[in-house]
């Protein structure tokens, strides 16, 4: 059984374990505890949690800001990969922008993340830009990344 429900302070410890599950540190796509909370603070964020037989399973970062929403984060725990939670917070987060009114959604992919890049695009995402460096990995490799919108 799956639910979902809005991320509070308290459960940061536990998203930032999740993130260091999912996200291979070679290309530096994951955030530490620290800048989730930071991020948490800022006016017009909001979080969403994926919850699968009591634990965390994926969340969904964006902020608002006028017009335009920015998808800052989806995670998902590779135990749950394939299973749709990814999929699911994307709509849910293209759904909050609907209800508030935002015209655009914006984000970030990593330029050889194939699997991220094709969620994205089979939900309306286009390439609009790139940002050459944008990631920074381990050993201080840099990787470019690819800025994706959709009109809501």
């Amino acid at each position: 059984m799956r639910h979902y429900r809005a991320v509070t302070i308290d459960d940061v410890p536990a998203l930032a374990a999740l993130m260091s599950r999912a996200f291979d540190p070679r290309y530096g796509e994951g955030w530490n505890g620290s800048q989730l909370l930071g991020t948490l603070a800022m006016s017009g964020t909001r979080a969403e949690m994926a919850i699968a037989d009591g634990a965390p399973a994926g969340f969904a970062l964006t902020r608002l800001a006028a017009e335009d929403c920015e998808l800052l984060l989806i995670a998902v725990d590779p135990l749950r990969s394939g299973q749709g939670i990814g999929t699911e917070l994307l709509r849910r987060s293209i759904d909050l922008a609907k209800r508030a009114h935002v015209r655009r959604m914006f984000l970030e992919v990593r330029t050889g993340n194939s699997a991220a890049r094709g969620l994205y695009e089979r939900h309306g995402f286009i390439c609009v830009g790139q940002r050459k460096d944008y990631y920074v990995g381990e050993n201080h490799l840099r990787y470019d990344a690819m800025t994706m919108a959709v009109t809501l």
